[in-house]
């Protein structure tokens, strides 16, 4: 379905039309960067398994490269778009099908209510040209806030894939990995190159798939808690709540001096620590790990169960 003409609004000409026209300012601190390559567009599409009863969320529409591309697969697109000036011309580019097709929202993807618009709209995947700063705080967002959204086709700067999806041991593995870990899987994904896109930027990007974990914790973790305990926590969301931003601040503990050693990024950081000093270093003991290793070299569930094992809170988890 061509919006405009005979061309996709992502054909080079369209989009730099539309610019001109509208004295559109493309700014750096929003990551707007167009694709302008139709066919990677449909690539994206299809990559998403798109179906006529899902209901996309698509952050940073821009002037709708991608929405017109997904229009005519899916049931409805939510569009979340902060820059006014890009909204107005969004307005005016799919004003016949806003209502009814494409619900619009003007507002700051970093201070939306996912669960709100998700469960009001029946979400079912976002697919997004993610503008690069917000790319993986906007996702662990959304996958924080709701369960809602099972699908994350997200189209990303290449330098921001390689930490979402780094192995402990990597360069790029952080603690955005490991929560991002916590949450989803990696799915599979493409590469796209910076020629692509306008304004060009300086790395390639890549198009990933994640997909939510469907329990809350992995399976390897749930095994070691009691069984009477692990239907409170599956059930208690307030249970769940607390233990994921509890995890969540020891795993950022763990990364707040990445060069140090685990257990000194947590002492320097947290007088707590000092105090669970030897209990940090038995737990590590316990999964085979020595208490010289760095915060990069344990997996999510080595950071569990040494969270477990050294929590006044949750150590009764395990049996």
């Amino acid at each position: 379905m061509k919006i405009m003409s005979n061309l996709y609004i992502s054909s080079p000409t369209n989009t730099m039309k539309i610019i001109k026209k509208n004295d559109l300012v493309l700014k750096k601190i929003y990551g707007q960067n167009f694709i302008i390559d139709t066919n990677i567009l449909k690539k994206i599409s299809g990559f998403a398994e798109l179906d006529k009863n899902d209901v996309v969320l698509e952050i940073g529409p821009g002037i709708g490269s991608l929405t017109e591309i997904m229009m005519p697969e899916v049931k409805k697109i939510i569009c979340i778009e902060i820059d006014k000036k890009f909204s107005e011309v969004f307005e005016e580019i799919f004003g016949r099908f806003i209502g009814e097709k494409i619900v619009f929202i003007s507002k700051d993807a970093m201070k939306v209510d996912y669960e709100e618009i998700c469960s009001y709209y029946s979400v079912t995947k976002l697919v997004s040209n993610l503008p690069y700063k917000i790319a993986a705080p906007v996702i662990l967002k959304i996958l924080g806030e709701t369960d809602r959204v099972g699908d994350f086709i997200a189209t990303i700067q290449r330098d921001i894939a390689d930490r979402i999806l780094a192995k402990p041991g990597d360069k790029n593995y952080n603690a955005a990995t490991v929560k991002m870990n916590f949450y989803s899987e990696f799915c599979g994904g493409f590469g796209i190159s910076k020629n692509c896109f306008y304004p060009k930027p300086h790395v390639d990007s890549e198009t990933i798939h994640l997909r939510k974990w469907e329990r809350f914790l992995p399976s390897s973790i749930l095994e070691k808690i009691n069984a009477l305990i692990v239907g409170d926590l599956l059930k208690n969301n307030n249970l769940k709540r607390n233990f994921r931003e509890d995890f969540f601040k020891f795993v950022e503990d763990s990364f707040s001096h990445r060069r140090k050693k685990l257990i000194n990024s947590l002492t320097i950081n947290d007088g707590y620590y000092l105090e669970q000093q030897q209990e940090i270093i038995g737990a590590l003991a316990s999964i085979g790990k020595s208490k010289d290793i760095r915060p990069e070299e344990l997996s999510l569930e080595e950071y569990l169960t040494v969270f477990i094992l050294t929590s006044q809170t949750y150590k009764y988890f395990f049996k």
